[in-house]
């Protein structure tokens, strides 16, 4: 198999991306690289990460293959979960505190004891796998962040979390008591399930 076969075969195989690393697994040096991307078989995405010619540029999955640690929460979560219609005007991304994140995010830093909490995995509006917290952990998020979002907005979110057949109620109490904001938590399923 040629190389340019085996690279688009891999790109095919792992939705339109290949690292550095990937190459060489490959036993591509990295010298081929630039004939690749002079060819327009590949363009370049970040460092050491590239993407096919013909994909179409997916922000959230080049994050997540950046920094495998950064999990989107707050409004990008909410977005992507469809649990708001607003697009987000920056990504929000968690991250634990000791990781270095560069780029124009809007990071949230916290404890290894937090950082695992509700991480599921989903489909990218372009529809590439990413990690984003679960709705229960996001709406924890909203209500420990006071003044991040908006009354109407939080209320439009919960709205459409409490109206979802997804929705978790004993997760979302579960958590409510690990963030420490179980009587207000206890209160808004007590006023939503009355709906």
């Amino acid at each position: 198999m040629r190389n340019a076969e085996k690279v688009e075969e891999f790109l095919k195989n792992n939705y339109g991306y290949i690292t550095t690393a990937d190459f060489l697994q490959l036993n591509i040096s990295k010298p081929c690289i630039r004939n690749f991307i002079s060819n327009g078989l590949i363009e370049k995405v970040s460092h050491g990460l590239y993407m096919s010619s013909k994909q179409f540029r997916d922000e959230y999955y080049i994050l997540q293959k950046r920094y495998p640690d950064a999990i989107f929460s707050y409004n990008t979560a909410l977005h992507i979960l469809n649990l708001t219609n607003r697009t987000p005007s920056e990504i929000d991304i968690t991250v634990p505190r000791n990781k270095k994140v560069r780029g124009e995010y809007n990071v949230h830093r916290v404890s290894e004891n937090f950082y695992n909490i509700g991480i599921i995995e989903t489909m990218s509006p372009n529809n590439n796998p990413v990690k984003v917290y679960n709705a229960e952990r996001c709406i924890c998020d909203m209500i420990r962040a006071e003044g991040e979002f908006d009354i109407e907005l939080q209320n439009r979110i919960l709205d459409y979390y409490f109206h979802s057949k997804n929705k978790d109620i004993d997760k979302l109490l579960e958590y409510a008591k690990i963030f420490n904001i179980y009587e207000k938590i206890n209160m808004i399923v007590g006023v939503m399930m009355k709906w």
